[in-house]
Protein backbone atom coordinates (compact mmCIF):
# COMPACT_ATOMS: atom_id res chain seq x y z
CA UNK A 1 0.00 0.00 0.00
CA UNK A 2 1.42 3.62 -0.64
CA UNK A 3 0.64 5.91 1.34
CA UNK A 4 -0.79 6.01 4.99
CA UNK A 5 -4.96 6.23 6.03
CA UNK A 6 -5.42 9.04 8.01
CA UNK A 7 -6.49 6.65 10.61
CA UNK A 8 -3.14 4.93 11.12
CA UNK A 9 -1.24 8.26 10.89
CA UNK A 10 -1.06 8.63 14.85
CA UNK A 11 -0.92 4.87 15.41
CA UNK A 12 2.25 4.45 13.15
CA UNK A 13 4.43 5.65 15.74
CA UNK A 14 4.06 3.68 18.50
CA UNK A 15 6.29 1.01 18.96
CA UNK A 16 5.77 -2.04 16.69
CA UNK A 17 2.68 -1.05 14.88
CA UNK A 18 2.57 -1.42 11.35
CA UNK A 19 0.13 -1.08 9.01
CA UNK A 20 -0.55 -3.65 5.85
CA UNK A 21 1.57 -3.84 3.41
CA UNK A 22 2.71 -5.01 0.32
CA UNK A 23 6.37 -4.53 1.30
CA UNK A 24 8.36 -6.49 2.88
CA UNK A 25 7.54 -6.03 7.07
CA UNK A 26 9.92 -4.63 9.18
CA UNK A 27 9.97 -4.55 12.88
CA UNK A 28 7.20 -1.38 13.73
CA UNK A 29 10.37 0.37 15.77
CA UNK A 30 11.78 2.93 13.34
CA UNK A 31 9.52 5.31 13.49
CA UNK A 32 9.08 4.68 17.37
CA UNK A 33 12.79 5.43 17.53
CA UNK A 34 12.66 8.21 15.39
CA UNK A 35 10.32 9.85 17.29
CA UNK A 36 12.15 9.19 20.28
CA UNK A 37 15.63 10.58 19.22
CA UNK A 38 13.90 13.73 18.03
CA UNK A 39 11.45 14.22 21.13
CA UNK A 40 14.72 13.82 23.11
CA UNK A 41 16.23 16.99 21.50
CA UNK A 42 12.71 18.59 21.97
CA UNK A 43 11.57 18.66 18.47
CA UNK A 44 8.46 17.00 16.69
CA UNK A 45 8.24 15.28 13.76
CA UNK A 46 5.10 15.12 11.52
CA UNK A 47 3.79 12.99 8.47
CA UNK A 48 1.85 13.78 5.28
CA UNK A 49 0.67 11.14 3.43
CA UNK A 50 -1.74 10.02 0.64
CA UNK A 51 -3.45 6.87 -0.03
CA UNK A 52 -2.43 6.22 -3.23
CA UNK A 53 0.18 8.85 -3.74
CA UNK A 54 2.73 8.68 -0.95
CA UNK A 55 4.30 9.44 2.43
CA UNK A 56 6.90 12.84 3.54
CA UNK A 57 7.96 12.95 7.16
CA UNK A 58 8.88 16.05 8.84
CA UNK A 59 11.22 16.71 11.29
CA UNK A 60 11.55 20.12 13.11
CA UNK A 61 14.17 21.04 16.25
CA UNK A 62 14.30 23.42 17.74
CA UNK A 63 17.59 25.83 16.57
CA UNK A 64 18.85 26.07 20.58
CA UNK A 65 19.83 22.65 20.51
CA UNK A 66 22.50 23.22 18.16
CA UNK A 67 25.56 22.33 19.35
CA UNK A 68 27.38 25.05 17.47
CA UNK A 69 27.62 25.88 13.38
CA UNK A 70 31.61 26.50 13.71
CA UNK A 71 32.02 22.91 15.67
CA UNK A 72 34.36 21.09 13.57
CA UNK A 73 33.14 17.20 13.29
CA UNK A 74 36.24 16.12 12.92
CA UNK A 75 37.07 17.23 16.23
CA UNK A 76 34.63 14.76 18.14
CA UNK A 77 36.91 11.80 19.44
CA UNK A 78 36.49 8.45 18.42
CA UNK A 79 34.63 7.09 20.92
CA UNK A 80 31.38 9.13 20.08
CA UNK A 81 29.08 8.17 16.74
CA UNK A 82 28.43 11.44 14.98
CA UNK A 83 25.92 12.62 12.80
CA UNK A 84 26.43 15.02 9.97
CA UNK A 85 24.17 17.24 8.50
CA UNK A 86 25.39 20.08 6.63
CA UNK A 87 27.09 22.21 9.08
CA UNK A 88 25.37 20.53 12.10
CA UNK A 89 27.05 17.86 14.16
CA UNK A 90 25.35 16.18 16.67
CA UNK A 91 27.10 13.83 19.17
CA UNK A 92 25.72 10.29 20.61
CA UNK A 93 27.69 8.75 23.11
CA UNK A 94 28.80 4.55 22.16
CA UNK A 95 28.78 3.86 25.41
CA UNK A 96 25.57 3.54 27.67
CA UNK A 97 27.58 3.78 30.56
CA UNK A 98 26.65 5.42 34.42
CA UNK A 99 28.64 3.68 37.67
CA UNK A 100 25.58 3.63 39.91
CA UNK A 101 23.20 1.35 37.73
CA UNK A 102 23.49 -2.41 36.92
CA UNK A 103 23.89 -3.29 33.70
CA UNK A 104 22.14 -4.98 30.79
CA UNK A 105 23.76 -6.74 27.84
CA UNK A 106 20.79 -6.35 25.16
CA UNK A 107 22.02 -9.33 21.93
CA UNK A 108 19.57 -8.63 18.71
CA UNK A 109 21.08 -8.95 15.09
CA UNK A 110 18.42 -5.95 14.10
CA UNK A 111 20.17 -2.82 14.60
CA UNK A 112 16.27 -0.90 15.11
CA UNK A 113 15.47 -3.33 17.51
CA UNK A 114 18.90 -2.85 19.55
CA UNK A 115 18.63 1.03 19.56
CA UNK A 116 15.06 0.58 20.31
CA UNK A 117 15.86 -1.66 23.60
CA UNK A 118 18.67 0.15 24.61
CA UNK A 119 16.56 3.91 24.58
CA UNK A 120 14.61 1.84 26.72
CA UNK A 121 16.20 0.68 29.80
CA UNK A 122 18.45 3.57 29.61
CA UNK A 123 17.34 5.75 32.38
CA UNK A 124 17.49 2.79 34.72
CA UNK A 125 20.54 0.55 33.91
CA UNK A 126 23.84 0.64 32.09
CA UNK A 127 23.56 -0.76 28.75
CA UNK A 128 25.97 -2.62 26.80
CA UNK A 129 25.06 -4.39 22.88
CA UNK A 130 25.77 -7.29 21.06
CA UNK A 131 24.97 -8.22 17.47
CA UNK A 132 24.67 -12.12 17.96
CA UNK A 133 25.34 -14.68 20.82
CA UNK A 134 29.37 -14.55 19.19
CA UNK A 135 29.76 -11.36 20.49
CA UNK A 136 27.62 -11.20 23.36
CA UNK A 137 30.37 -13.86 24.78
CA UNK A 138 32.86 -10.99 23.38
CA UNK A 139 31.03 -8.59 25.74
CA UNK A 140 30.75 -10.66 28.66
CA UNK A 141 34.67 -11.46 28.67
CA UNK A 142 34.69 -7.77 28.95
CA UNK A 143 32.19 -6.40 31.29
CA UNK A 144 30.34 -7.82 34.28
CA UNK A 145 26.66 -8.05 33.24
CA UNK A 146 23.76 -7.92 35.66
CA UNK A 147 20.88 -9.41 33.12
CA UNK A 148 20.50 -10.40 29.46
CA UNK A 149 18.10 -10.04 27.00
CA UNK A 150 18.37 -11.50 23.92
CA UNK A 151 16.58 -12.29 20.24
CA UNK A 152 16.43 -15.52 19.58
CA UNK A 153 16.58 -16.20 15.78
CA UNK A 154 20.16 -14.48 15.61
CA UNK A 155 22.94 -15.82 12.64
CA UNK A 156 26.04 -17.35 14.13
CA UNK A 157 24.92 -17.85 17.35
CA UNK A 158 21.11 -17.81 18.43
CA UNK A 159 19.71 -17.23 21.64
CA UNK A 160 18.66 -20.75 22.40
CA UNK A 161 22.47 -21.41 21.72
CA UNK A 162 23.77 -18.31 23.86
CA UNK A 163 21.79 -19.49 27.11
CA UNK A 164 23.44 -23.17 26.57
CA UNK A 165 26.15 -21.31 26.14
CA UNK A 166 26.04 -19.43 29.40
CA UNK A 167 24.90 -21.65 31.75
CA UNK A 168 27.57 -24.36 30.31
CA UNK A 169 30.35 -21.69 31.68
CA UNK A 170 31.09 -21.24 35.51
CA UNK A 171 31.92 -17.58 34.99
CA UNK A 172 28.18 -16.91 33.54
CA UNK A 173 25.48 -19.29 34.59
CA UNK A 174 24.70 -16.90 37.09
CA UNK A 175 23.14 -14.53 34.71
CA UNK A 176 19.66 -14.52 33.97
CA UNK A 177 18.71 -14.22 30.86
CA UNK A 178 15.30 -13.30 28.61
CA UNK A 179 14.76 -14.51 25.59
CA UNK A 180 12.72 -12.24 23.16
CA UNK A 181 11.00 -14.43 19.75
CA UNK A 182 8.22 -13.92 17.46
CA UNK A 183 8.01 -17.73 17.78
CA UNK A 184 4.61 -18.55 19.86
CA UNK A 185 4.24 -22.39 19.12
CA UNK A 186 4.63 -23.68 23.30
CA UNK A 187 7.49 -26.36 22.36
CA UNK A 188 9.52 -23.47 21.58
CA UNK A 189 8.58 -21.74 24.95
CA UNK A 190 9.37 -25.21 26.19
CA UNK A 191 12.76 -25.65 24.72
CA UNK A 192 13.45 -22.14 26.30
CA UNK A 193 12.86 -22.96 29.73
CA UNK A 194 14.15 -26.04 29.85
CA UNK A 195 17.41 -24.81 28.66
CA UNK A 196 17.30 -22.65 31.42
CA UNK A 197 16.14 -19.21 30.08
CA UNK A 198 14.70 -16.87 33.13
CA UNK A 199 11.50 -15.33 31.06
CA UNK A 200 10.70 -15.90 27.84
CA UNK A 201 8.76 -12.85 25.91
CA UNK A 202 6.74 -13.02 22.45
CA UNK A 203 6.91 -10.04 19.97
CA UNK A 204 5.32 -7.94 19.48
CA UNK A 205 5.96 -7.15 23.40
CA UNK A 206 4.99 -4.18 25.31
CA UNK A 207 7.97 -2.41 26.43
CA UNK A 208 6.23 -1.54 30.06
CA UNK A 209 6.02 -5.37 30.32
CA UNK A 210 9.27 -6.08 29.51
CA UNK A 211 10.88 -3.49 32.31
CA UNK A 212 8.70 -5.34 34.79
CA UNK A 213 10.57 -8.71 34.09
CA UNK A 214 13.50 -6.67 34.44
CA UNK A 215 13.04 -5.09 37.27
CA UNK A 216 11.26 -8.29 38.97
CA UNK A 217 14.11 -10.87 38.21
CA UNK A 218 16.97 -8.47 39.43
CA UNK A 219 14.75 -7.40 42.70
CA UNK A 220 13.96 -11.27 43.21
CA UNK A 221 17.72 -11.65 43.33
CA UNK A 222 18.36 -9.13 45.20
CA UNK A 223 15.96 -10.86 48.09
CA UNK A 224 18.16 -13.70 48.32
CA UNK A 225 21.32 -12.08 48.36
CA UNK A 226 19.90 -9.75 51.43
CA UNK A 227 18.49 -12.81 53.09
CA UNK A 228 21.33 -14.65 52.88
CA UNK A 229 24.09 -11.71 53.95
CA UNK A 230 21.16 -10.75 56.90
CA UNK A 231 20.49 -14.26 58.61
CA UNK A 232 22.65 -16.43 60.46
CA UNK A 233 21.54 -19.68 59.42
CA UNK A 234 20.79 -19.08 55.84
CA UNK A 235 23.46 -21.32 53.83
CA UNK A 236 25.19 -20.01 50.41
CA UNK A 237 23.55 -22.14 48.11
CA UNK A 238 20.00 -20.56 49.03
CA UNK A 239 21.20 -17.62 46.65
CA UNK A 240 21.30 -20.18 43.64
CA UNK A 241 18.54 -19.86 41.47
CA UNK A 242 20.02 -23.11 38.93
CA UNK A 243 21.30 -26.24 39.28
CA UNK A 244 25.13 -24.82 37.40
CA UNK A 245 24.87 -21.90 40.69
CA UNK A 246 23.82 -24.44 43.45
CA UNK A 247 26.70 -27.00 42.07
CA UNK A 248 29.45 -23.87 42.37
CA UNK A 249 28.25 -22.26 45.65
CA UNK A 250 28.29 -25.92 47.15
CA UNK A 251 31.69 -26.45 46.22
CA UNK A 252 32.78 -22.95 47.01
CA UNK A 253 31.49 -23.33 50.80
CA UNK A 254 32.93 -26.93 51.12
CA UNK A 255 36.05 -25.22 50.30
CA UNK A 256 35.87 -22.38 52.41
CA UNK A 257 34.60 -24.18 55.50
CA UNK A 258 37.47 -26.91 55.10
CA UNK A 259 40.03 -23.74 55.77
CA UNK A 260 37.86 -21.89 58.62
CA UNK A 261 40.59 -22.35 61.01
CA UNK A 262 42.96 -21.44 58.88
CA UNK A 263 44.40 -17.50 58.93
CA UNK A 264 46.27 -17.58 56.01
CA UNK A 265 43.19 -18.81 53.61
CA UNK A 266 43.03 -16.38 51.03
CA UNK A 267 41.35 -15.16 47.96
CA UNK A 268 44.07 -16.82 45.70
CA UNK A 269 43.68 -19.91 47.42
CA UNK A 270 40.08 -19.86 46.97
CA UNK A 271 40.28 -19.29 43.24
CA UNK A 272 42.57 -21.80 42.79
CA UNK A 273 40.65 -24.60 44.59
CA UNK A 274 37.85 -23.67 42.38
CA UNK A 275 39.95 -23.84 39.25
CA UNK A 276 38.69 -20.08 38.31
CA UNK A 277 40.97 -16.90 37.76
CA UNK A 278 41.02 -14.31 40.73
CA UNK A 279 39.35 -11.42 38.62
CA UNK A 280 36.74 -14.29 37.00
CA UNK A 281 36.15 -14.93 40.93
CA UNK A 282 35.53 -11.34 41.70
CA UNK A 283 33.38 -10.52 39.35
CA UNK A 284 30.70 -13.96 39.78
CA UNK A 285 30.93 -13.43 43.31
CA UNK A 286 29.99 -9.68 43.03
CA UNK A 287 27.29 -10.26 41.05
CA UNK A 288 25.75 -13.24 42.50
CA UNK A 289 26.26 -12.40 46.37
CA UNK A 290 26.82 -8.63 46.00
CA UNK A 291 29.82 -9.28 48.07
CA UNK A 292 33.32 -9.76 47.57
CA UNK A 293 35.62 -12.36 47.76
CA UNK A 294 36.78 -11.69 51.26
CA UNK A 295 33.72 -10.66 52.61
CA UNK A 296 31.76 -13.81 51.38
CA UNK A 297 34.80 -15.81 53.20
CA UNK A 298 34.49 -13.91 56.05
CA UNK A 299 30.61 -14.25 56.43
CA UNK A 300 31.03 -18.16 55.72
CA UNK A 301 33.24 -17.93 58.57
CA UNK A 302 30.75 -15.44 60.61
CA UNK A 303 27.62 -17.98 59.97
CA UNK A 304 29.79 -20.84 61.36
CA UNK A 305 30.66 -19.21 64.29
CA UNK A 306 26.41 -18.72 64.93
CA UNK A 307 26.15 -22.47 64.38
CA UNK A 308 28.78 -23.34 66.74
CA UNK A 309 27.88 -20.62 69.53
CA UNK A 310 24.04 -22.11 69.80
CA UNK A 311 24.51 -25.76 68.96
CA UNK A 312 27.92 -26.11 71.11
CA UNK A 313 28.66 -25.46 74.43
CA UNK A 314 31.82 -23.10 73.25
CA UNK A 315 33.21 -19.84 74.52
CA UNK A 316 33.62 -17.20 72.37
CA UNK A 317 37.14 -17.07 71.84
CA UNK A 318 37.59 -20.84 71.09
CA UNK A 319 34.40 -20.05 67.94
CA UNK A 320 36.88 -17.49 67.03
CA UNK A 321 39.61 -19.11 66.72
CA UNK A 322 38.23 -21.85 65.13
CA UNK A 323 36.70 -20.08 62.41
CA UNK A 324 39.54 -18.32 61.53
CA UNK A 325 39.95 -15.13 63.35
CA UNK A 326 42.87 -14.62 65.46
CA UNK A 327 41.68 -11.88 67.67
CA UNK A 328 38.32 -12.77 69.53
CA UNK A 329 37.37 -9.10 70.25
CA UNK A 330 37.76 -8.60 66.56
CA UNK A 331 35.90 -11.45 65.91
CA UNK A 332 32.60 -9.77 68.14
CA UNK A 333 33.11 -6.88 66.44
CA UNK A 334 32.61 -8.53 62.81
CA UNK A 335 30.09 -10.95 64.52
CA UNK A 336 28.05 -7.45 65.91
CA UNK A 337 28.25 -5.89 62.63
CA UNK A 338 27.15 -8.62 60.55
CA UNK A 339 24.03 -9.91 62.69
CA UNK A 340 23.27 -7.10 65.01
CA UNK A 341 24.00 -8.69 67.87
CA UNK A 342 27.50 -9.11 70.19
CA UNK A 343 27.99 -13.17 70.30
CA UNK A 344 27.01 -13.55 74.10
CA UNK A 345 23.34 -11.34 73.06
CA UNK A 346 23.01 -13.84 70.26
CA UNK A 347 23.34 -16.97 72.10
CA UNK A 348 21.10 -15.88 74.42
CA UNK A 349 18.29 -14.63 72.08
CA UNK A 350 18.48 -17.75 69.75
CA UNK A 351 18.74 -20.27 73.17
CA UNK A 352 14.92 -18.71 73.70
CA UNK A 353 13.84 -20.58 70.60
Amino acid sequence: MVGIPDEEKEKIFQPFYQIASGTKPGTGIGLNLVKSIVEAHHGMVEVESEVGKGSSFIISLPIQNILSTNKSCSSLSEDNIVVQEADLCVEKPKGYYDGNKLRLLIVDDNEEMRHFLADSFLDEYQVITANDGVDALEELSKNNVSLIISDLMMPRMDGLTLCKQLHSEMLYSHIPIILLTAKTDLSSKIEGMDIGADAYVEKPFSIQYLRACVRNLLASRMMLKTKFTEMPFVPLKSIAVNKAEEQFLGQMNEVIEKNLSNIDFSVDLLAKELCISRSGLFAKVKTMADVTPNELIQLVRLKKAAELLVERDMRVNEVAYAVGFNNPSYFAKCFHRQFGLKPMEFVTKWKKY
